[in-house]
């Protein structure tokens, strides 16, 4: 009986082995740490390590489901490189837009339009200083010339006033003289026909 116990014990140990083998667990880890678990609970076999096929089986499709997500990963993070990539571009293009309008609306800012024209402003300043000095200048020589022409008007007033007085004169003593001339003359006519 003894013999009995013996094998049944190794047949126990056996089965206990190999449902401790099989209950290895890949699905965790990293597959560094799985390729070391199969490493470590495969058996030997003179110089040669001995694994199990439904490991290897089942290390494969892990390993190709990692790869396979790596390269989906990859793929996506492409694509968002290249969707950011053309972002920026975009962005770019409207940053360069933005920048021509704000250069666009600064020479505007420093423009003026003037009959019909776009004048700088500083030579439209210089213009309508120009402008105003020339006329404050031709103001003034009309003021000037309207003093000497009312200095001339009251001159000519004041020899004409002259002119008259003399005139008025004259007259009264040519018609002093032709009264006196007539009395004469009608004296020596009465003096002849008497």
């Amino acid at each position: 009986m003894k013999p009995k116990l013996w094998i049944l014990f190794i047949f126990l140990n056996n089965f206990l082995w190999a449902q401790s083998q099989s209950n290895i667990d890949l699905s965790q880890g990293s597959i560094k740490n799985k390729f070391e678990t199969i490493y470590n609970k495969s058996g030997n076999y003179k110089e040669y390590k001995v694994v199990k096929q439904y490991l290897l089986r089942q290390l494969k499709k892990q390993v190709l489901d990692t790869l396979q997500a790596q390269k989906t990963a990859y793929r996506d993070a492409q694509k968002n490189i290249l969707d950011l990539q053309q972002k920026i571009n975009d962005l770019n293009e409207q940053l360069h837009k933005n920048q021509n309008k704000i250069n666009d609306l600064e020479s505007q800012k420093d423009q003026i339009s003037f009959v019909g024209m776009s004048v700088n402003k500083t030579k439209y300043q210089w213009l309508v200083w120009s402008i105003i000095v020339f006329l404050i200048l031709g103001l003034g020589y009309f003021v000037f010339m309207f003093k000497n022409s009312i200095q001339a008007t009251k001159l000519a007033r004041y020899n004409l006033d002259k002119l008259e007085e003399e005139y008025n004169l004259f007259r009264t003593g040519a018609l002093e003289r032709e009264q006196l001339l007539k009395r004469q003359l009608l004296d020596e006519q009465k003096k002849h026909q008497a």
